[in-house]
């Protein structure tokens, strides 16, 4: 009967399939399980990362939330608007350099510097797709993890509410990650068009003078909005301290130089992550390694 034939026909299949798996001799090294379990491990450590605030701000209660998330979404809101700023910093300050230093005719040094970031707003339109949906698994983790039921007086305050909140916080943090790295990669396209060898040099000054000067500088300075954001959003009181009192100690003088310092190693990371990535070391040392043959 054919059903009877190819049932035989799969079980030899199969037992052909068994048989050569029992035979082959395993073949792995130290190397090849850290290539394998390297990328799965930072994609797990993404995951909990944008996980860990909602899952927090879920097991908390009403009173530690009324705090919790007012402090994370007022630093992520502070956070990408700095970014964006440090963004269109850094594309203006490269194509003044590309015009002052290198002689790049002023209207064709506009047209690299908007068709920049053109191509840099569609990457992070495509990245943003990705860390929401990141996002929205990370909050339904926490979610799954446990809920908690809130009873009374607590209830005014939803924790569906706050969880929503705190994914937001997550996303606007991330994509200003992503703004900080394309700051520094619009950076190198722009000064890339006249200088191979220091294009990614200036894309780190760049991008860190940039962050800098958007910190500390004009309306967007960072420690002013942060002020605004949490004294709109905190509770009148935070653990029996006045809000205005609060926000003194959690902003002390010397914020305003965290905020314009602080982040540059993250800078100086993700320039080397995309330095590397866009074989940006591997030109610099082809163009040293012609110009020394050519001598």
């Amino acid at each position: 009967m054919p059903g009877r034939a190819s049932f035989r026909h799969a079980r030899a299949v199969l037992s052909g399939e068994f048989a050569a798996i029992r035979h082959r001799d395993p073949d792995l090294d130290a190397a090849q399980l850290t290539a394998f379990s390297l990328p799965l491990v930072l994609g797990l450590l993404g995951v909990l990362a944008i996980g860990a605030v909602p899952l927090i701000v879920v097991r908390s209660s009403a009173d530690a939330d009324s705090v919790l998330v007012p402090l994370a979404g007022s630093f992520a809101l502070t956070a990408i608007c700095t970014a964006v700023v440090a963004w269109l910093t850094a594309n203006v300050l490269s194509g003044v350099v590309v015009m002052v230093l290198y002689r790049t005719n002023p209207r064709a040094a506009s047209r690299l510097v908007v068709r920049t970031m053109v191509e840099s707003f569609y990457r992070i339109e495509d990245i943003t797709g990705r860390i929401a949906l990141l996002a929205v698994v990370a909050g339904l983790l926490s979610v799954a993890i446990g809920l908690p039921n809130r009873q009374g007086a607590e209830r005014a305050n939803s924790v569906l509410d706050d969880l929503l909140t705190a994914q937001v916080a997550c996303l606007v943090a991330a994509l200003s990650i992503a703004f900080v790295a394309e700051s520094i990669r619009c950076a190198a396209d722009i000064v890339d068009d006249q200088s191979l060898l220091l294009a990614w040099p200036w894309a780190l000054l760049i991008a860190s003078l940039g962050w800098s000067l958007s910190t500390v500088v004009g309306p967007f300075e960072t420690t002013r909005i942060l002020a605004i954001l949490l004294n709109d959003w905190l509770p009148p009181m935070v653990d029996e301290t006045p809000r205005q009192q609060f926000i003194a100690e959690l902003l002390p003088a010397s914020a305003r130089w965290w905020a314009a310092l602080g982040p540059l190693p993250l800078i100086v990371g993700l320039w080397a992550y995309l330095a590397r990535r866009q074989n940006g070391f591997v030109h610099m040392s082809k163009f040293l390694a012609d110009e020394r043959s050519a001598d």
